[in-house]
């Protein structure tokens, strides 16, 4: 027999459903191997792909499920998976992680250590559902018949979401984010969803550059929402950060794709 493998609970911002409507929320990780450390050198593997993997193979339990295979962990929400992706880190290498900021004022890189344990995390309270976002647009769309369009419901991406988009993201981009944004909506005014998949993201192009923001402001979190409903559990990656070259105070965002980078 092997040795015995330590696991690290952690408690999921928004957790995973499954087919019996049950809701399981608490995870067992182990740390990262050296099989794990290989992926990240595996180039056949998108982005989201790559998550997707590492989750699944550190992951021991997700409530009273276990093993955990990758098509449960694609159905994790994205803030899920970056909060997981946070606690690997911290069991693997450590709370401290060298992190590197480009100031928008003067261009000049930005050194920092920052402090995992401290990363701030809001999480849905016991019993709690995640609700769709419902936003008014300003402008809105209009259709092929004239009508406006300005009411839309919006779902927060998962795990497949990322699956499918992250390799658009080198070639396009705007259209990986559009086309991730178009897979998160639910409801868009009264149009039929086989017209909203069949013009695809060209809706989401004719819209105004206001309400693109105001989607894009919905599904990025933890932050206030657009409509002041409160706000969107996960890791708060969003940082204050003062550059050393020229004084200025300025909002960075903490890179995870750089997680298990070793210095």
């Amino acid at each position: 027999m092997g040795p015995e493998i330590r696991e690290f609970e952690v408690l999921l911002p928004i957790g995973y459903t499954d087919q019996a409507g049950r809701v399981h929320r608490r995870a067992a990780l182990r740390k990262m191997r050296g099989h794990e450390e290989a992926l990240l050198y595996d180039a056949s593997l998108s982005a989201g792909r790559l998550v997707t993997e590492l989750l699944r193979s550190c992951l021991l339990r997700l409530g009273d499920l276990g093993p955990v295979d990758a098509e449960t962990v694609a159905q994790l929400y994205t803030a899920d998976r970056n909060y997981l992706l946070l606690e690997l880190r911290r069991i693997t290498l450590g709370d401290q992680l060298q992190a590197s900021y480009r100031c928008p004022q003067c261009g000049g890189d930005v050194a920092v250590v920052e402090d995992l344990a401290q990363m701030e995390v809001l999480r849905l309270e016991e019993g709690q559902i995640l609700a769709d976002r419902t936003l008014a647009l300003e402008d809105g769309y209009v259709d092929r018949k004239g009508t406006l369009h300005t009411a839309l419901t919006l779902t927060l991406p998962r795990g497949l979401d990322e699956e499918f988009v992250s390799p658009m993201v080198a070639r396009d981009p705007l259209k990986a984010q559009d086309a991730l944004v178009l897979r998160c909506i639910k409801r868009f005014g009264t149009l039929p969803r086989a017209e909203l998949e069949a013009y695809g993201v060209k809706i989401l192009r004719d819209l105004s550059m206001g309400d693109r923001r105001l989607i894009f402001q919905a599904l990025e979190g933890p932050h206030s929402d657009a409509n002041g409903d409160g706000r969107s559990p996960g890791v708060n990656f969003r940082r204050t950060i003062d550059c050393g070259h020229c004084g200025t105070r300025f909002k960075g965002v903490l890179d995870v794709s750089h997680f298990f980078v070793l210095s």
